[in-house]
This record gives C-alpha cells, sequence and structure tokens, in this order.
C-alpha cells in the first residue's frame, strides 16, 4: 500500500461478524415475534413497540458497530466515530499508537482515538502483539513515506522516527549514553540507574503529540537518540561506542532546525551543571549558558543549567 492508495480499516472481523448477526436477529426476529403477537390477539401497542425496538436496535449497531472506521489515502488520515470525525493531514500527524479505547492519532492541536482499532489491556500488559499493532506499524510506514528519514548513504546514517513500542529501545540507549559519564553525579552504589521511570518517562513521551522523538541508525544498528518539542531540546544521547564521529552534533543540529523551522525565537535545553563535557559540547554548537538553575528529575537531584540559542532568522528586537 502507498500513499496514492486509499484504504479504510474497519471493526475486528469478529467483531463485525457478532454486528452483523444483532442485526439480522433485530430486523427478523423481533419483527416476527410482533406480527405473532398481532395476530394472537389483534392489539398494536405491543407490535409497535417491538418494531420501534428492532428499529433502534438496528441503528445502534450500525452506529457503534458498522460505522466506525479509520481511512487513510494520500491526504492524511481520517477517524470516523458514531459522533465525530477528525481529519489529519499527514504534515500534521505526530503520533500514532494503539491504544485501549482506540488506535491514537494526534497532532499538536488534536487528538482521536479510531474505536474501530482497539488494543486491550490484558494484551498490552502481555506484550502481545495484536491487530492494533499491525495497522500502527503500517500507518507509521505510510508517514515514513510522506516524511521519510534522514538518510546519508556515504555514512551509512540514518535519522528515522521512534515508534510507539520502543520506549525499552530509549531505555537501553540512553543508560549507555549516560550511565558511566554520569557516575560522579549519580553514584551507582547508591542510586542504581532508575529503569523503571525512564521507560515509563519514554513511554509519555512517546505519546506526547508535543514531543518529537528520533532515533539515529548506523546501518540497521541504533546508536543515538534525540528528543524535543516547540523550542526545548529535551533528551540528546549517543551510545559511547559511537561518540566522537559527528553522531551527536549532527542530531543536535537536526533538533535545533527543526525547533527554528517551527518558529521558535530561542531554543533552550537544560544539562547537569557537573557534566562538563556536555556543556563543552553544547558550547561548541554555538548554545548559551544563563543564569537559570533547577534541580533534576532524579535523586540526588543534582543542578541543572539552562542553556538557549537565537534562531538566527528571528527578528532581532529593536534597541
Amino acid at each position: 500500500m502507498g500513499l496514492d492508495d486509499r484504504r479504510v480499516w474497519r471493526a475486528a472481523p469478529g467483531t463485525l461478524a457478532v454486528v452483523i448477526v444483532f442485526v439480522v436477529a433485530a430486523a427478523t426476529a423481533v419483527p416476527a415475534l410482533a406480527y405473532l403477537v398481532w395476530t394472537a390477539d389483534g392489539g398494536w401497542v405491543v407490535p409497535a413497540l417491538l418494531g420501534t425496538l428492532s428499529l433502534l436496535a438496528i441503528l445502534y449497531a450500525w452506529r457503534f458497530g458498522l460505522h466506525p472506521r479509520l481511512r487513510v489515502d494520500r491526504d492524511g488520515v481520517t477517524v470516523v466515530n458514531p459522533f465525530s470525525t477528525h481529519h489529519f493531514a499527514w504534515d500534521d500527524v505526530r503520533v500514532i499508537a494503539p491504544g485501549e479505547n482506540g488506535l491514537v492519532v494526534a497532532s499538536p492541536d488534536a487528538t482521536a482515538e479510531a474505536w474501530c482499532v482497539q488494543k486491550s489491556n490484558f494484551a498490552a500488559r502481555r506484550g502481545r502483539l495484536t491487530r492494533a499493532d499491525r495497522v500502527t506499524s503500517e500507518l507509521l510506514d505510510l508517514l515514513e513515506e510522506h516524511d521519510p528519514p534522514l538518510e546519508d548513504e556515504e555514512t551509512g546514517l540514518r535519522i528515522r522516527r521512534a515508534r510507539p513500542d520502543e520506549s525499552r529501545l530509549l531505555t537501553r540507549l540512553e543508560r549507555a549514553a549516560s550511565e558511566e559519564a554520569l557516575s560522579h553525579l549519580f553514584p551507582p552504589e547508591e542510586h542504581p540507574y532508575p529503569v523503571t521511570a525512564v521507560t515509563r518517562r519514554w513511554r509519555r513521551l512517546l505519546r506526547d503529540p508535543r514531543v518529537r522523538i528520533f532515533v539515529l541508525e548506523h546501518g540497521d544498528d541504533p546508536a543515538g537518540y534525540v528528543a524535543f518539542d516547540d523550542d526545548t531540546l529535551r533528551h540528546l544521547g549517543v551510545l559511547p561506542d559511537h561518540t566522537r564521529r559527528g553522531y551527536g552534533s549532527a542530531l543536535g543540529e537536526f533538533a535545533v532546525q527543526e525547533i527554528f523551522d517551527g518558529g521558535a525565537p530561542w531554543a533552550k535545553l537544560w544539562v547537569l551543571a557537573g557534566n562538563a563535557g556536555a556543556r563543552a559540547f553544547y558550547a561548541t554548537l554555538g548554545w548559551t549558558e544563563t543564569t537559570d538553575r533547577r534541580n533534576s528529575e532524579f535523586p540526588p537531584a543534582p543542578p541543572e543549567l539552562r542553556l538557549e540559542r537565537r534562531n538566527p532568522a528571528a527578528p532581532r528586537r529593536g534597541r
């Protein structure tokens, strides 16, 4: 399937079969019962009520079982639910992920859950792949077809969107990129790496339409990651085996350019005050340290300082 094709997903086949059986029963059995009641006593009240009930049952089954659908074409993604319709242009789509109430499609301004494609909490907790995961993968492939990953054939580098099921991968990358370098700030014997909390954070960010997350690959191997929103570079890291090759600079410049292309006059980030290597790295990329300080997220909460970088295309304030 390509962007020039049009495809529609409805409820799962099993659900559709149940709905169709229900509709057939409502359209035949209930009217037949109404007819039998009418021929038995000649009254019209009960048959009329049964007929009305049959009609309402058919309308309900159609509206909630057959009407919901998820449609994609070259213009974007359309979510049709019983009482609402949402259209997302491909350029606006930030999140596509399976969910209990429906497949989640989100832009920075709107979120919709496609009722026709759901993944139960039972399946999610056990890590089972379902129809919702397959549909999500197809939609993400189409999104990448519209907005392809950045690739350099000479170096084999590729910057692609992170997928909604990659919270554990991002946690492994972040841990490998930071654990040893920050051991003087987070002594491992006192403060073991917070794997669960970091994974939970990535899982939340992967479903946040305000945040964009990308993975850098060398060949087929993940080598780094970057996460940013409209004006803030939130997370950046490169595996130790891939440092000093320009990968961190490539990720940082990619994120900053995306922020500036969105119209932000300034980009900002927070870095640990005691992380001299990171501070030097960002200085080489044109970031300036400010006087703003705050405590970091994880114990023992060492201080962070804010850096900023001006968008060269932003108009300067008049003097």
